[in-house]
């Protein structure tokens, strides 16, 4: 069904009839295929409405309804409810986001404002938040190897003039490099200690599973307390250790992509690092192809939003 928006020129599309993204968006299941009165309960049927952003609404026919003749908006229960964005923009501009348009594209392509298409970027991350929540991630297996790491995403300011120097934003990560490219869960933490990054380990991975890390001090009771084998490289001395061949470098391959993406988004707040991780971690999962990413994204709001 994708291929109605990926065949064509998404101008084209966003240029096109209204009927056409409306059902597209019905085939989808982004918006109900039928309405009942809230006072008759009879099915209202879809009628032009010429004055309104999106040309078509809900309306009651029954001759009996102390409500016949009132109209419902299409977008009722479902993920555009409370938007004022029209739906052909909502489609062209989730279509960019799966590209990993930035949002300066958004803007001039489709003709949004700024502020509205970060907040529209901002509902699409919840909906991937929601997804790896209601999906918990299980790395790993008898045999496999998870590299895990922690890794800085930011640092404090060089010099203090005026300034408070700002949170030191901690991410720990895990590897799974039995994927190529690796599938990784990624987690903000507020300490580096075992107690915190232990039960991570013990959440994120499945019994059997290798761990690879470095030789920072809370990993030092992976074997005992988890029961996991546990490998370790120095990388004071080596990036690979030249007799075990143990290395952490797929994690280390992913802070770089995930730091060069924010570094070009010129940074992200500590209150949004989350969401963005999250992000990085659905298109991970359910991202393997700007097709694909665009389709899911859409099945994955249509859960989350039911009509």
């Amino acid at each position: 069904m994708a291929s109605f928006f990926t065949d064509l020129a998404p101008n084209v599309i966003f240029n096109s009839d209204p009927t056409a993204v409306i059902d597209f968006m019905k085939s989808h299941k982004l918006l109900a295929d039928s309405c009942n009165c809230t006072c008759c309960t009879k099915p209202m049927e879809l009628v032009a409405r010429p004055t309104t952003s999106d040309g078509f609404g809900w309306r009651c026919t029954n001759q009996r309804c102390q409500k016949r003749h009132t109209y419902r908006t299409i977008r009722t229960g479902s993920f555009f409810e409370k938007s004022k964005v029209t739906l052909n923009k909502w489609l062209y501009a989730i279509y960019l986001w799966s590209q990993e348009s930035k949002v300066n594209t958004v803007v001039k392509q489709v003709d949004i404002g700024e502020k509205t298409v970060i907040q529209m970027y901002q509902y699409l991350r919840d909906v991937c938040s929601t997804k790896l929540l209601n999906t918990p991630i299980e790395l790993g297996g008898p045999g496999v190897v998870v590299q895990i790491d922690e890794s800085l995403f930011n640092h404090k300011s060089k010099y203090n003039r005026g300034r408070r120097p700002k949170k030191e934003l901690w991410v720990f990560g895990l590897a799974d490099t039995s994927f190529k490219p690796a599938i990784t869960y990624m987690e903000l933490v507020e300490k580096r200690d075992a107690a915190t990054l232990l039960p991570i380990i013990e959440k994120a991975v499945k019994p059997g599973t290798i761990i690879y890390s470095d030789q920072w001090k809370a990993y030092c009771n992976i074997q005992t307390e988890l029961k996991l084998q546990h490998a370790t490289v120095n990388h004071s001395v080596n990036f690979v250790d030249p007799e075990t061949g143990v290395h952490t470098q797929a994690i280390e391959l992913y802070w770089a992509k995930a730091k060069y993406k924010f570094k070009v988004m010129k940074g992200v707040s500590s209150d949004l690092l989350p969401n963005y991780l999250d992000e990085r971690m659905w298109r991970d999962r359910w991202g393997s192809s700007k097709d694909n990413t665009f389709t899911n994204i859409l099945a994955h709001i249509s859960e989350q939003y039911p009509v």
